[in-house]
């Protein structure tokens, strides 16, 4: 039957290994696994020295024995070594404690097993199963059609229709579920991209892609600063950002660049949250569309699509888009400030979102933040004299009798006070600090937590409004060159024209000259008939005068 597990395992090589097809089995993969494709990694990838490998190993075991005080008091230092590369040992572990999956699986254990025994909808189990031959087809753990790859895939993405039956499945969904089945069992694959769809990219793979495309006008807004070159190519050419940035958003880059890179990009996104694919796609497009040179051989919009699909190798190289991307100021705040503003623009033309995702957070610490408020404080019920049974137990003695009244301290000075009444039915408690029953604030570490990092906001917010400054005292610097350049241009043209006037002048009075000269070599005019006449008349008028 269509849609089940079966159905798959019919078409299982019958060399019995996920990589043996097609004459694959006889290539050599690559430490990551792939047979070959624009991923294939082959011996040109360096490789970090033992000792380095070792100690950061050692590094990140340690802050795995102490997560919640690293993240809560040290997370500068975690985004420090997940920026730098997780050790690939570690790498699933580390994935799902930033993403805290592995609470999320903790909390709800066989709900994996329960959701791959549901029935689910058939219109979706069709579509997943004609989708899992093109993940990855070049890696050995989803070459073979029906192998074990496949399956755990196909269990994953059936999972998360019956889980999220509202938004049901999306093809963006199988290459990040698969990059995740690289490197962790289904189980915890599964956990991992729930929190990816609810928590990092929320309402990316609903119904309509609103979100996407509302992220497609922030990132189009952010280029203006990044790449004001690169984005007004676009904009006269026409080229909407979904048309170009939809694959690098949803799939996180994963079927985009090279393998190296994808995972030092997944490092980073699981810590830092959606900040990171935004300065990923800016990085790209600045580095291929954002010169005059390179933009000489996108003069059309067909030339300038083709050369999106083809990015340069350079740009996408490890150690270059990791410098790159780490030193481009977008921050969170800069991003929720954009967001408020289109999301303003589309409700005017567009009116409002069909589908209202989960508040987006921003990496591990916001999503470690958000756990520690929902859980509950402790209340002031809840000290060792409160709890059930304890009443009842120290009413009585060991053999059954009700045990004798506790001894009442006498003063030193001054008669015996009178028995004890204690009300029934109340139960005694430690009072509260507080004076009442209200529960207790953030401790004072918390709120100097709370107001360093508002600190550090204000500080980047700060620079960022300095920097605008410097790029409109630039930009009126630049338009004000280019003014003097026009006024040198016009006077420059007008010295050609009185020049070229002045020549023309003098060529006039040249030709006069020389048409003088010719009447005067030609001698002087020829006598009338008349002439004599003329003459003895001119004679007489002289002599009467």
């Amino acid at each position: 039957m269509s849609g089940t597990l079966e159905s798959l395992a019919d078409d299982v090589s019958s060399m019995g290994s996920d990589s043996e097809i097609n004459g694959l089995a006889l290539r050599k993969t690559d430490k990551y696994g792939f047979l070959g494709g624009s991923q294939y990694s082959g011996s040109l990838e360096s490789s970090i020295p033992v000792d380095v490998a070792r100690q950061r190993e050692l590094k990140w075991l340690e802050m795995f024995n102490n997560w919640d005080k690293w993240l809560s008091r040290r997370f500068q230092k975690v985004k420090l070594r997940c920026r730098k590369g997780i050790p690939s040992s570690l790498r699933a572990k580390a994935w799902q404690y930033l993403s805290n999956s592995k609470e999320l699986l903790e909390q709800n254990p066989g709900r994996f097993e329960e959701l791959e025994r549901a029935p689910g909808d058939p219109k979706w189990l069709d579509v997943i199963e004609k989708d899992l031959h093109r993940q990855f087809p070049f890696h050995e753990m989803f070459a073979a059609r029906g192998g074990h790859g496949q399956q755990d895939l196909y269990r994953i993405l059936k999972a998360y229709t019956i889980y999220r039956p509202d938004e049901g499945y999306c093809q963006a969904q199988a290459p990040v579920a698969a990059v995740l089945l690289m490197h962790m069992p289904a189980e915890q694959a599964f956990w991992c991209l729930v929190q990816i769809c609810d928590k990092y990219l929320p309402g990316y793979y609903s119904a309509g892609l609103e979100a996407i495309q509302l992220d497609g006008e922030i990132f189009f807004a952010l280029l203006r600063r990044a790449s004001p070159l690169a984005h007004r190519h676009l904009r006269r050419q026409r080229i909407d950002p979904v048309l170009y940035m939809t694959e690098w958003f949803m799939c996180i880059f994963a079927r985009t660049l090279p393998w190296a890179s994808v995972l030092r990009v997944w490092d980073m996104f699981f810590c830092e949250g959606v900040k990171i694919i935004f300065r990923v796609a800016l990085v790209l497009l600045r580095h291929t569309l954002g010169s005059v040179e390179k933009l000489r051989s996108c003069q059309g919009m067909y030339e300038t699509m083709e050369q999106l699909r083809n990015l340069p190798q350079q740009c996408m190289q490890e150690d270059f888009l990791v410098h790159e991307v780490t030193n481009l100021p977008v921050t969170e705040a800069l991003i929720e400030r954009e967001n408020t503003a289109q999301l303003k623009k589309w409700r005017e033309t567009r009116g409002e979102l069909q589908y209202r995702p989960s508040r987006r957070l921003h990496g591990s610490r916001a999503i470690h933040e958000e756990r520690r408020r929902q859980q509950p404080p402790l209340g002031p019920s809840s000290s060792l004299l409160s709890l059930p049974g304890l009443k009842s137990r120290s009413s009585r003695a060991p053999g059954g009798a009700p045990s004798p009244p506790p001894p009442v301290r006498r003063a030193s000075v001054g008669p015996a006070p009178g028995p004890v009444v204690t009300a029934e039915g109340l139960r005694p408690f430690l009072p509260s600090p507080t004076g009442n029953s209200t529960p207790l604030g953030p401790s004072k570490e918390t709120r100097q937590q709370e107001k360093e990092r508002q600190k550090q906001e204000k500080e980047r917010e700060r620079q960022e409004k300095e920097r605008q400054k410097w790029e409109k005292e630039k930009e009126k610097e630049q338009q004000k060159q280019e003014k003097e350049r026009q006024k040198e241009r016009q006077k420059q043209e007008k010295e050609r024209e009185r020049q070229e006037k002045e020549r023309q002048r003098q060529e006039k009075k040249g030709q006069g000259r020389k048409l003088s000269l010719h009447r005067k070599a030609d001698g002087p005019p020829a006598p009338h008939d008349g002439g004599d006449r003329s003459s003895a008349a001119e004679a007489r008028q002289d002599a009467y005068f």
